[in-house]
């Protein structure tokens, strides 16, 4: 028989790449010695044996030997075990747990294994307090029993409590356990790993009990595409749920809290207070520079702009953490398929926080606060100072006063000067002898005085003394409840941080409130609504712009200038507030960048939904849901008049963007007995897309620093925008399954997209997805508790952006009082078709050793072909480019999640550890006829530039 496990063909990742084989043997070796490890755990309480023989020792001695023998570790109260105790034993190669119960045999102390773990405790009591009113002793009777797991092994340590008391007992080292019990009482049977079983005292006198595995894993609930909950055994695609235990690092960045938590999610965030992050899943597929970004689900209700960038504002993060339930990241294409082309790249589904049915009033708080340091900055030289061919002279520095002659590569912005070796030169920050600095230069210098050589010494601490060291404050309160049929939980959170760059700040008030009302048996009703005000001030701009962008002073600032010397950014002697003091006249003082360059911005948004969901008769349900997202926000940026090579610059914007989701899902599930289950799901989506901008600026103004539009010497540049965009929907879905161990799903949705041409707009796209719970179908050795294989197709279609069919001219200015008008730098296409991706992935989940070792996978192959990108043409044409249908890109990747729990005791001690591992490649494999290269983006990046090259890997 072939084996098809080492063909190339079917993964071609593996074997093709020494760096993933690396990965995968080490990977395989921690699997190794984790199973192995315990392996011998399991195995030790069955066959570890010791030999001792010892007379009128103390018990302490006893547990130092069998520790010395074996791999057990014994956990025990001195205040209940008598360790010095004297005993004597006499054992030949005998099981440890027979020489337990030789030494505490006849006494009240009781022992458990549990792991590589020898438990000690003392027998519990009978409980001293009746049940009820009537005497314990008259209504008790002695009750015995066994225990035993599902292989029928004895099951030692099992609690055996009477509900309602404190009195119970552990089973013995054979599984059996006697006590005293009032007739008609409930016995709860409870062990770590097993499901609790309870059972009701009757006539019998002897009870034999079965546990079962706790079936966690069989049983867990997520929430998938529409707000669908399914068991995560049925589902046939990748997915991975992140409860809110797990966002403890709070900050005001959402997307950022779940880096490292997620296998093949890609974040990137900047270290700018407020900002966004760029997230992809399962790396980047689109020939264009922008992410691949997923599409945001809030209680079913998508959101927005979703994750931003790392320098502008993202929607998601007005969400407060403390209001999230759960996160759902749906990975591949079949996952979020029902989401149409929003989400063709995947989809992370965020269910908030909801009261609870008869808990009463509850009221929490929450409270964190964090500071931050830059971990990683840039490594300088720190071997030569600022010139050029090993020369350096100060002089005026750049400036244009006129005062002083100019030095000698005294402005130049690179690093190629003299060496440091202990000599003096004349810096911009030398003192002068009447008390100013030799960069104050616009003073003359009868006032600013002879300028006083430093010592030309490099300052490597430049990039980190910059930084403040950042705060995030985050202080949550909730009130929850449940009056006649109604749950409500109202939330409000308030967040603040400083970030790591001067100047730089947010402050953002959040309220939710989640209400759910059951107007009555058949038909209940949601409203979620949530509010957010942000204040943002000067986040600054990152990238490679020398107007505006601190980090660009660092990419060419010298070892030999002090940082710090430039905080004081206004030039001295009656001149502070009209002359900047710079260093290197082409560039901007940093300082002066974030203090006199700033920006600020407002944003109100209000996103909610209302839910009417409808039970009309048994197995049938009918959701009706509308929803809305919209946000308001104004900015502005004001830069000083005495800003390197310009007279001052403000500009005032307004935007508005209003997305609305008008859906209906009708549910059915008919009874088909108990070998076959059938959930059939139909459904119509319509999504509405509006946004508005208003932006006005000037670049001269006619009064320093004042901030007007009616400030400006000449008509200020204003622009209006709006656009539209409305895709209708109606999709379905099948699930099949055959004994709740096999399950197979078909979906379809359709499309018609408004950005589309009528003759192309509608497009329809089809998954399917198969899943086999091996461990119910056939029996597996006793330490695989769960196994799971699935396999997915699916396709997923994608338009394009309003306005991109057909071209038109837009006014651009006037020209001796007449309007003009030009054409746009882009030929359109009114032949475009929807953009298209196919997916498969295979994987698999297994959980060892009562589900305290869990392993995951995928694999998954990716074509995304006729994309809508943006072609380069001759600049004789009267274009710089055209938009056609073209490009194909192969992705692949693997994705592996671990997850162990080394330590699990019966007192509650535990500990689990994760582990997540990706991989994803896209290749290029055709751009466009005749091309063999295209470029992303050049813009700003001087003669860097990002390309796309045929057969060649992306990113």
């Amino acid at each position: 028989m072939k084996n098809n496990l080492y063909r190339d063909d079917v993964f071609p990742l593996f074997w093709t790449n020494k760096h993933i084989l690396r990965i995968m043997k080490t990977i395989f070796i921690f699997l190794f010695v984790f199973i192995s490890g315990i392996f011998a755990t399991e195995a030790e309480s069955q066959v570890s044996k010791v030999s001792i023989s010892k007379s009128n020792v103390r018990i302490l001695e006893m547990i130092d030997e069998i520790e010395h023998q074996t791999d057990y570790l014994f956990i025990y109260n001195k205040n209940e075990v008598d360790v010095n105790r004297k005993v004597s034993v006499h054992a030949t190669n005998e099981p440890v747990a027979q020489v337990l119960h030789n030494i505490f045999g006849r006494t009240d102390i009781v022992y458990a294994m549990e792991g590589n773990s020898i438990m000690l405790m003392k027998k519990k009591k009978e409980a001293s307090e009746p049940i009820s009113t009537e005497s314990f002793q008259q209504r008790g009777k002695k009750i015995t029993g066994i225990v035993l797991d599902e292989s029928k092994e004895p099951i030692i340590g099992a609690n055996i409590i009477v509900k309602g008391t404190s009195q119970g007992v552990i089973t013995d080292t054979q599984g059996s356990f006697s006590i005293e019990v009032p007739i008609g009482a409930n016995i709860q049977v409870s062990y770590i790993g097993y499901a609790d079983k309870t059972f009701q005292v009757g006539k019998e006198s002897s009870y034999r009990i079965i546990l079962s595995e706790a079936t966690e894993a069989l049983n867990e609930v997520v929430v998938t595409a529409l707000g669908i909950s399914r068991e995560k055994k049925g589902l046939g695609y990748a997915t991975q749920e992140i409860k809110t235990g797990a966002l403890e690092n709070k900050n005001s960045n959402l997307v950022s809290m779940l880096s490292g938590k997620v296998a093949g999610l890609n974040i990137n965030t900047g270290a700018v207070a407020g900002a966004g992050s760029r997230i992809s899943i399962r790396g980047e597929r689109s020939l264009s520079a922008g992410p691949s970004s997923p599409l945001f689900v809030i209680d079913g209700i998508p959101i927005g702009s979703g994750a931003g960038s790392q320098t502008s504002s993202a929607e998601i993060n007005e969400i407060s953490s403390n209001d999230i339930e759960s996160m759902n990241v749906l990975k591949g294409a079949a996952a979020s398929a029902l989401y149409g082309s929003a989400a063709a790249n995947g989809a992370i589904i965020i269910t908030t926080k909801k009261g609870k049915k008869g808990s009463g009033l509850g009221i929490s708080y929450s409270g964190t606060f964090s500071r931050e340091t830059p971990l990683i900055l840039p490594k300088l030289q720190d071997q030569f100072g600022q010139g050029k061919n090993g020369i350096y002279e100060g002089g005026n520095f750049g400036s244009s006063s006129g005062y002083y002659p100019s030095g000698k590569n005294d402005n130049y912005d690179e690093s190629w000067g003299p060496r440091f070796m202990g000599q003096k030169m004349v810096l911009f920050d030398s003192p002068t002898t009447n008390g100013y600095r030799a960069g104050d230069t616009y003073l003359s210098p009868e006032i600013r005085g002879e300028a006083i050589a430093s010592d030309w010494v490099a300052h490597p601490n430049n990039i980190r003394d910059y930084f403040d060291h950042g705060t995030t404050r985050i202080n949550s309160i909730a009130l929850s409840n449940s009056i006649n049929g109604q749950t409500f939980r109202i939330g409000y959170t308030n967040t603040k941080q400083d970030g790591l760059t001067p100047n730089n700040n947010i402050n953002r008030h959040s309220f939710n409130l989640n209400n759910s009302i059951e107007l009555n048996k058949w038909m209940s009703a949601d409203v979620v609504v949530n509010y957010t005000k942000t204040n943002r001030t000067n986040v600054p701009t990152l990238g490679y712009g020398q107007d505006v962008s601190p980090m660009y002073f660092f990419c060419w600032m010298p070892q030999s200038h002090n940082i710090n010397s430039l905080k004081e950014y206004w030039q001295r002697g009656g001149l502070e507030g009209t002359r900047q003091f710079q260093n290197m006249a082409s560039y901007n003082n940093p300082y002066f960048v974030m203090y006199e360059m700033a920006s600020a911005s407002e944003t109100h948004r209000f996103f909610g939904k209302l839910g009417i969901n409808i039970k009309p008769m048994e197995g049938l349900s009918i959701m009706l849901r509308g929803g809305t997202d919209n946000s308001w926000e104004a900015d502005s940026r004001h830069e000083s008049y005495y800003k390197n090579g310009g007279n001052g610059y403000y500009d005032d914007n307004q935007y508005q963007s209003h997305n609305n989701n008008y859906d209906f899902l009708i549910n059915y599930m008919p009874k088909l007995g108990n070998t076959f289950g059938l959930t059939v799901n139909f459904g119509g989506n319509r999504r509405e897309a509006f946004y508005k901008d208003l932006t006005a600026n000037t670049s001269s103004l006619i009064v320093p620093n004042i901030f007007s539009l009616s400030n400006s010497k000449e008509k200020p540049s204003v622009s209006d925008r709006r656009t539209k965009k409305v895709v209708n929907s109606l999709f379905g879905s099948a699930l099949l399954d055959y004994k709740r161990m096999i399950f197979a799903e078909v979906t379809g949705r359709n499309d018609w997209s408004s950005t589309l041409p009528p003759s192309t707009n509608s497009y329809f796209y089809p998954s399917v997805t198969l899943s086999g719970l091996v461990s119910e179908m056939t029996k597996l050795p006793s330490f695989i508790s769960y196994a799971k294989v699935r396999g997915s197709y699916a396709s997923v279609g994608n338009d394009t952006d309003p306005y991109n069919l057909y071209n038109s001219y837009s006014l651009s200015g006037y020209w001796n009082g007449a309007p003009t008008l030009s054409n746009p730098g882009n030929l359109l296409n009114s032949n475009l078709k929807p953009a298209m991706a196919q997916t498969w992935e295979t994987g698999a989940e297994l959980n060892f050793f009562k589900n305290r070792f869990n392993i995951d996978f995928s694999y998954y192959h990716t074509i995304t072909k006729d994309q809508i990108i943006s072609l380069q043409t001759a600049l004789t044409s009267g274009y710089g480019s055209r938009l056609i249908n073209s490009g194909k890109t192969a992705n692949t990747g693997i994705e592996l999640m671990v997850n162990a729990t080394p330590v699990l005791l019966q007192n509650g001690l535990k500990w689990n550890v994760g582990f997540n591992f990706s991989r994803s490649r896209t290749k290029v494999v055709y751009l466009a006829e005749g091309m063999d290269e295209l470029i992303l983006t050049s813009e700003g990046l001087e003669d860097a530039k990002i390309v796309a090259r045929k057969d060649e890997r992306m990113g």
